[in-house]
């Protein structure tokens, strides 16, 4: 079995929904982008993306230890300490907040993933392929759009830097290559 397979695997045990499963395929594949657009670590920064929020069904009710909880839990299963402090810092919402390009990698990507995900969602087939960093910058600007995502922390991409044309353009071509696991 792959690495990434047994982290699935371990990621199913604790996320039920399969929402939240899909959620962190999409932060999987938009933090690899980054890690391949910046010449970081792919692999650490697609493992970060994955495992991001393993603790969400438990601390759902308890924010204030989302990520801490997910950290441990990945610190428990042995994984590189690196990858933990990507997902333990994942909770930072402001740019003054950042620390690091890793940290600011996560929660962008954090955030970018559901606002590409709504904007394929609203496209008459449902597909990434339909749609385009224009068509998601767009739906940025439209301020009753995916509500849920959080454009203080996609702004964050600036940090890396990338404009958001560009961040959208990475974030979508990164989810792309996963649009099957998708289901978009």
């Amino acid at each position: 079995m792959s690495e990434r397979n047994r982290n699935i695997e371990l990621l199913k045990k604790y996320l039920k929904k399969d929402y939240m499963i899909k959620h962190s395929i999409a932060v999987e594949a938009v933090m690899e982008a980054i890690a391949i657009e910046f010449d970081k670590d792919a692999n650490l920064y697609a493992t970060a993306g994955l495992m991001h929020d393993i603790d969400y069904e438990i601390t759902q009710n308890d924010p204030e230890n989302h990520a801490i909880v997910g950290a441990k839990i990945l610190r428990e299963n042995g994984f590189d300490e690196e990858v933990c402090k990507i997902v333990q810092a994942h909770r930072k919402s402001r740019i003054e907040d950042i620390e690091s390009f890793d940290e600011a990698a996560i929660v962008c990507s954090d955030a970018i993933s559901g606002l590409v995900v709504a904007s394929a969602l609203i496209h008459p087939d449902k597909k990434l392929s339909s749609i385009d960093a224009e068509f998601i910058c767009r739906r940025f600007y439209e301020k009753g759009f995916a509500k849920g995502a959080n454009r203080e922390k996609i702004l964050i991409c600036k940090y890396l830097p990338l404009e958001l044309e560009q961040f959208a353009q990475l974030a979508h071509s990164g989810m792309l290559k996963h649009s099957e696991e998708l289901g978009l």
